[in-house]
């Protein structure tokens, strides 16, 4: 009893009664066998035929676990544990970064054959975020020295005293400090060098030098600490660092590195301006010339070797593989060549108009119609292919250089003598005003763009300068360009054949990311189909550490289980407390019948171990002797009971070439008693229920024949006119009469499991009359409710149970001082009526 010291009102709470007892549950089935997928040697509990199909998909061929879990829920069955025991092997994949070292390991989530249907690919994933530097373009032309000076810009935003710039021209570029800034206006210091003309239009950007372990973006979204920075500069040279630490302030979001980018990063840059251009490829080789691409580009405008040219441009195929420009190729370096759609990187030009075409003695009039939009100066030259004409636009339409009579099949537009007067070119991609054209040595910016429909277009520019004697029919649109700045990620994708399954974006290799790809939730655990292993490189992550390709290093196999894996899967439901009853159908897919027989004999011991029941398959047998024989020599039990005959259902595999197959009934079985305990109750006998989901059985029963399986315990299903298929049998698989009914078996499984469950608290309390008491009454409370529910037998609780417990009575005083609680208890089972008997006799008119 507490001790009060001070004066109050103290709330308290105190046993009301008896500990009561609940029951055990008996519906609840765990069944060991072979499965197409799912986890090895792992107790799944499932809730339904949908939840298998997920977990284990349909079913597995030779095998019969499927069709024994679908048999089990179509009767009635709440839930299922399933021990997948076949040895198979895992498909597994290879991820490689682009140097073909291995990144990571990943496996199919289980093993079998069924993953080699699917594939993982890997690609770069730049779509987590982007970000710029300080950009702006020079609004008054300065003349930039060593000494500092103001320069009239379009923003100051994102730009800090003492930041680094590039100053970018057309002529060329400067590096130079910022000492001060004002509205509208940066004061800055030229680094090195002499005079630096800096005229209207040019960019001042911000940059970072090679050494610098920080950068400060003036506009930045989606960077986490362990990403990837990447940085492409607009000729195509791409930087990378690990970023170490993020912060957000007034003048933008500053970036820490783990190192540096080890070469100069301009903001901005006076470069060709470049595209994607879209084609097709053939799966051939991990190489790709051009020859090998078929465009999607209108013909004369895709791309050719000299538009590429560069070893930093790149091609893109749709399965996530990258490939850079080698001489006169593409080279993927993979071991799955691209196929299918590619996109390549190449420089945007514009050719100066030419097209093909059919004009049979053109008038001057026709010319001026057809050609209305072409600038005042422009020579047209005319072509049969032999002979030419040379006409020149003028305001009133052409004048003729030549004779015009004969058919002509090309026309082309020369350069005019000075660039002012336009020129007419066609371009994959609209030129826009700002853009410049290299004419040669002469880099002249666009002033005028008039789109004529098509690819055709008519440029303005303001230079009066002689572009006639230009030569080349193409010219390379160039243009003020800003780096991109980019969290460098990459995605993961599951696919089977062309369908995309699962994909997952912007993961990251650093276990610090937000998104590491090998924290749980990321794709372990989220993905039903792949699992992913830890990063098996050492080297600094990087961008040449990225995963770039994907190869299948191990295909997935189906092993057929042995005798020692169904052992190991009966121990694994060692440790599972809701399974009240145990199957083993596949037992019999084994050759030899003795290893039926010993994986049979282990199921039956798990079950007398841990107190659940056996349901038995014997044999597909015809012969009812040889079913005699079999029952008498390989199962004899109390907790086992064995049915047959085979059952005949709907073939689960929609591509089996039979319709019907014939499997045991074991799953069928268990889900009749299951029905039962839910319907009647454990204690009611299974027998003389109906059987769904079969469509016919493999051997039908007469009561002649069952007169000899039945008193040996084997338990019939039959097929009755108007009644259907039944079960009709309850027997256990035992020549001891006390246990002779499964019901009987059952009940006492429940009753002892309950008991077991219920009376934990019992364990050192002390051993005393109001400890036994207390006992007793649980018991006894438990056991009138299972009488009154038609449990047990009696028409009096008296006749039902008994419940002994105390010292003299099932105790002496020296199993007390060994700590012993002896509490007997005795129960009278309900027992079926296996036999109705009717006893008929005449009766006389006087009786």
């Amino acid at each position: 009893m507490a001790t009060y010291l001070s004066p109050g009102v103290y709330i308290e709470e105190v046993p009301s009664g008896p500990q009561p007892i609940a029951a055990a549950p008996t519906s609840v089935l765990a069944i060991v066998g072979s499965t197409t997928k799912g986890p090895y040697l792992t107790p799944t509990r499932l809730a339904g035929w949908a939840d298998f199909q997920r977990s284990f998909e349909g079913s597995a061929a030779g095998g019969f676990t499927a069709e024994a879990v679908y048999g089990y829920f179509e009767n009635g069955g709440p839930a299922v544990y399933v021990v997948r025991v076949d040895p198979s092997t895992s498909a597994q994949w290879t991820v490689r970064d682009s140097g073909g070292n291995t990144v990571f390991l990943a496996s199919a989530t289980s093993p079998g054959a069924w993953a080699n249907d699917i594939d993982v690919s890997v690609a770069p994933d730049l779509t987590g975020g982007s970000g710029q530097t300080y950009l702006a373009n020079v609004k008054t032309a300065v003349k930039l020295q060593a000494s500092a000076k103001d320069v009239d810009v379009t923003s100051t935003q994102g730009i800090e005293v003492g930041d680094k710039v590039i100053v970018v021209g057309t002529a060329g570029t400067t590096n130079a400090v910022v000492n001060d800034k004002g509205a509208g206006t940066i004061r800055i210091t030229k680094s090195t060098g002499g005079d630096f003309d800096v005229a209207v239009g040019d960019v001042i950007a911000a940059r970072a030098d090679p050494a610098d372990t920080s950068l400060r973006l003036a506009v930045a979204n989606g960077f986490k600490i362990g990403d990837v920075i990447l940085v492409e500069q607009p000729d195509r040279i791409r930087r990378a660092a690990v970023i170490s630490d993020v912060k957000a302030g007034e003048a933008g979001t500053l970036l820490t590195l783990q190192g540096n980018f080890g070469a100069l990063v301009p903001g901005a840059q006076f470069e060709n301006r470049t595209r994607r251009f879209r084609g097709q490829v053939a799966p051939s080789g991990t190489t790709v010339p051009l020859s090998a691409i078929t465009w999607n580009e209108p013909a004369g405008l895709e791309p050719a070797a000299d538009d590429i040219g560069s070893n930093n441009f790149r091609a893109f195929a749709a399965n996530g593989l990258q490939g850079q420009w080698s001489t006169n190729r593409f080279d993927f370096g993979a071991s799955t060549p691209p196929a299918g759609p590619i996109e390549v990187e190449a420089i945007v030009k514009v050719h100066v108009f030419s097209e093909q075409i059919e004009l049979t003695n053109p008038s001057l009039a026709d010319l001026a119609t057809r050609y209305s939009f072409v600038p005042v100066g422009t020579d047209l030259v005319l072509s049969d292919g032999t002979n030419s004409a040379t006409l020149t636009r003028t305001a009133g339409g052409f004048t003729n250089a030549g004779t015009l009579n004969r058919t002509f099949t090309s026309a082309t537009f020369k350069l005019p003598n000075q660039a002012s007067k336009g020129v007419v070119v066609r371009s994959v991609d609209k030129p826009l005003v700002g853009d410049y054209v290299a004419f040669g040595t002469n880099v002249l910016p666009i002033t005028g763009v008039d789109a004529r429909g098509g690819n055709l277009y008519v440029l303005a520019f303001t230079a009066n300068t002689d572009i006639s004697g230009v030569a080349g029919t193409k010219f390379a649109l160039r243009a003020f360009q800003e780096s991109r700045f980019q969290p460098l990620r990459f995605k993961l994708a599951v696919t089977e054949g062309s369908t995309t399954l699962e994909e997952y974006r912007n993961l990251a290799l650093d276990p610090n990311h937000p998104q590491y790809y090998y924290k749980d939730g990321i794709v372990n655990e989220a993905s039903p189909r792949i699992t992913v292993g830890e990063r098996t490189a050492t080297t600094a992550i990087g961008e040449t550490t990225m995963p770039a390709s994907v190869a299948r290093t191990q295909s997935g196999a189906n092993v057929a289980a042995q005798a020692g894996d169904y052992r190991k899967g009966f121990e694994t439901l060692e440790a599972e407390t809701e399974p009240a009853m145990v199957i083993c159908p596949d037992a019999l897919t084994l050759d030899d019948p003795l290893l039926q027989v010993a994986v049979i004999g282990s199921m039956v011991g798990h079950a007398e171990r841990f107190r659940r029941y056996a349901i038995v398959d014997p044999p597909n047998l015809a012969n009812d002797q040889d079913l005699v024989k079999w029952r008498g020599a390989s199962v004899d039990s109390t907790y086992a009971g064995v049915f047959a005959p085979h059952v005949k259902i709907v073939n689960l595999d929609p591509d089996a070439v039979d319709r019907f197959r014939t499997v045991p009934p074991s799953g069928f079985v268990a889900g009749v008693f299951a029905r039962t305990d839910r319907e009647r109750g454990v204690h009611k006998a299974p027998g003389n229920e109906r059987v769904r989901g079969i469509v016919g059985l493999a051997e039908n029963y007469t009561t002649g024949r069952q007169d000899l399986l039945n008193p040996v315990g084997v338990n019939l299903i039959r097929a009755f006119p108007a009644r259907g298929t039944r079960l009709w049998g309850a027997r256990n698989a035992t020549d001891d009469t006390t246990w002779r009914y499964v019901n009987v078996r059952r009940l006492f499984n429940m009753i002892e499991t309950s008991v077991e469950r219920g009376t934990q608290w019992v364990v050192f309390e002390p051993n005393t009359r109001s400890t036994w008491l207390r006992v007793k009454v649980s018991m006894e409370n438990f056991l009138d409710s299972q009488w009154r529910a038609g449990a047990l037998a009696g028409a009096s609780a008296v006749e039902a149970y008994r419940v002994r417990v105390g010292l003299g009575e099932t105790m002496s005083e020296s199993e007390i001082d060994l700590g012993l609680i002896v509490i007997e208890v005795a129960i009278a089972p309900a027992k079926p009526a296996e036999f109705v008997v009717f006893r008929f006799s005449h009766k006389r008119l006087a009786e």
